[in-house]
C-alpha cells in the first residue's frame, strides 16, 4: 500500500556544530503513513520518543546530493552490485540509505528505491549490538508515490535553504543545481539515464551519455530508460554493446495481434494495471479461466511453436523485441533458454507491446526493478495463471508440493506460481527467499 512521507520540523536551541548545524538544530518526526521511521528509545531520558533530536542540514544537503539518484535509480539485483565499477554496494547505500547523511547523528536505517513511478521505503531497527544511545525501534516496509515524495522533499529542503539564507550554504547551490536541471526537459532526461545507470551527477562518461542519447532517438526514450538499469555495472559501455549488437541481428519475425486495450494512468500500481489488462486480453479470446496452449500463445505472436523450445543463438541479459518502423511486424529476442521460461518471456512482450508508448521501437524484457518490468512480469503471471484459476486448481489449500502440478496445468514456473501466490497475499512473502523459489519472468 502506498503511503505518504511527512518530515516535521521543529526547531530547537543550537547544537554544538558548524553555524549550519547550529542554525537548523531540530527535532524530526519522519513517518509514512501511519508508520513512524524516527521513534526511538532514548538511553538519556529513558523514554520512547518519535521526534529525533539532529540537524536538518545533514538530511536536506544528502537529499540534495542523492536526489537524482533517489528519485529514478532502482534497487539493483545483487548480481550487478560488483565491488567495482558505478554501483558497488557501498556506493549504492551512500545514496540510498539515510545514515549516509551522517555528520555525526544517529539517523534512522531508511532505505530508498524507486521503480520510476513509486520510491519503495525499507525501515529497519537499530542494531542492539552498536551500544548507541539512541535506538531506533520501527521496522517496516512501504511506498510512496513519486510525486508525494517529490513535494515532500521539496518543501523539506526549501525550507531549511530558508532558514540558512543568510549564510548561502553549499546546499543552496546544491538544490538550485538540481533544480534548474529538474525545469530543462533534456537536462532532466539526462540525469535520469544517469542515476539509472548508478552515477552520481556529472560522473557518467560522455561517450556513455551520447550513447544513450543516440538510443533514445533510435529506440524511444522510455525504452532508453529501461535499459539503462541492465548496463549499471562495472562496464556499462560493453553492455550497451551487446545489447546494440542483439537488435541488430536477424531475431524471429512475428506480430503482437492483440491490440486495443485503453492504457491507463500510471497513478495505478502495475500490478493492477497489469491484472486489469491480462483480464481484458482473455475475456477478448475467450479463455475463461483456462490454461494457454503453446500453440495458442504462439499465434498470438505470430511465432512458430517451437519457438518456445528453442536455444537462443547467442547469451543476453535481456530478451528484446524490435517493431518494424511503420509497419505491424515485430522482431523477436528470447533470451530464456527453456519453454515455462519462453512462454512467460513471450507474455511479458505482449504486454510491453499494448502498454508502451508507440514512440518506443524496442520491446525490453529485462530483470530490472522498473514499474514498466513489474508490469510485464504481474501481467504473465496473470495472463498465463489467473488467481483465481490457480485457487480453484490448488483447492485454496497451498501446499510446495502441489506447485508441481500447477506448474504443468498452467505452463509456468513453479518459481513463477509461487512469485504469483505471494504477491496475492496467499502465501508469505518469505518464501521467496527460498534459493529455488527465485523469480523467473
Amino acid at each position: 500500500m502506498s503511503s505518504r512521507i511527512s518530515i516535521e520540523t521543529k526547531w530547537l536551541p543550537p547544537f554544538q556544530g558548524t553555524e549550519e548545524v547550529q542554525r537548523t538544530s531540530a527535532e524530526l518526526r519522519i513517518s509514512f503513513g501511519d508508520k513512524v521511521a524516527t521513534r526511538f528509545d532514548d538511553d538519556w531520558s529513558q523514554t520512547v520518543q518519535e521526534r529525533a533530536r539532529v540537524a536538518a542540514y545533514p538530511l536536506a544537503l544528502w537529499l540534495a546530493s542523492s536526489w537524482w539518484r533517489l528519485r529514478w535509480e532502482p534497487r539493483p539485483a545483487k548480481r550487478r552490485l560488483q565491488h567495482d565499477g558505478p554501483i558497488d554496494e557501498t556506493h549504492w547505500r551512500m545514496s540510498h540509505e539515510l545514515p549516509a547523511a551522517g555528520h555525526g547523528f544517529i539517523w534512522p536505517r531508511l532505505s530508498f528505491a524507486s521503480d520510476g513511478e513509486t520510491i519503495a521505503v525499507s525501515c529497519r531497527q537499530s542494531n542492539p549490538l552498536t551500544g548507541e544511545p539512541v535506538r531506533y525501534l520501527s521496522e517496516f516496509e512501504s511506498a510512496v508515490p513519486a510525486r508525494e515524495f517529490e513535494l515532500a522533499v521539496d518543501d523539506f529542503i526549501n525550507l531549511v535553504c530558508s532558514r540558512l539564507d543568510p549564510l548561502r550554504t553549499e546546499l543552496h547551490e546544491l538544490w538550485g543545481e538540481v533544480l534548474r536541471e529538474r525545469s530543462n526537459p533534456e537536462e532532466s532526461e539526462a540525469r535520469t539515464i544517469e542515476a539509472r545507470l548508478g552515477y552520481d551527477p556529472d560522473e557518467a562518461p560522455d561517450p556513455l551519455m551520447e550513447s544513450f542519447a543516440q538510443l533514445a532517438k533510435e529506440a524511444g526514450a522510455d525504452a532508453a530508460n529501461e535499459i539503462a538499469p541492465i548496463c549499471a555495472g562495472p562496464n556499462p559501455s560493453g553492455s550497451l554493446q551487446d545489447i546494440l549488437s542483439l537488435s541488430s541481428q536477424t531475431g524471429i519475425q512475428g506480430k503482437v495481434v492483440i491490440q486495443g486495450f485503453p492504457k491507463e494512468s500510471s497513478a495505478t500500481p502495475p500490478w493492477q494495471r497489469a491484472k486489469t489488462l491480462a483480464t481484458l486480453a482473455r475475456q477478448q479470446l475467450g479463455l475463461n479461466g483456462k490454461p494457454l496452449s503453446d500453440q495458442s500463445l504462439c499465434d498470438l505472436l505470430e511465432l512458430p511453436t517451437d519457438v518456445l523450445n528453442s536455444q537462443p543463438t547467442v547469451r543476453t541479459e535481456v530478451g528484446l523485441a524490435v517493431r518494424n518502423r511503420g509497419k505491424q511486424d515485430v522482431k523477436f529476442h528470447f533470451h530464456r533458454r527453456n519453454r515455462l521460461g519462453r512462454r512467460f518471456e513471450a507474455a511479458r512482450f505482449i504486454c510491453d507491446y499494448v502498454s508502451s508508448l508507440e514512440s518506443d521501437r524496442w520491446l525490453p524484457v529485462t530483470d530490472a526493478r522498473t514499474a514498466r518490468q513489474k508490469m510485464q512480469r504481474a501481467f504473465a503471471a496473470e495472463f498465463l495463471c489467473p488467481i483465481d484459476s490457480l485457487r480453484e486448481f490448488l483447492n485454496d489449500i497451498f501446499n510446495p508440493e502441489a506447485f508441481e502440478e500447477a506448474s504443468e496445468h498452467f505452463g509456468i514456473s513453479e518459481q513463477a506460481i509461487t512469485s504469483h501466490l505471494a504477491n496475492n497475499h496467499l502465501i508469505p512473502r518469505s518464501l521467496l527467499d527460498e534459493p529455488h523459489n527465485q523469480w523467473l519472468g
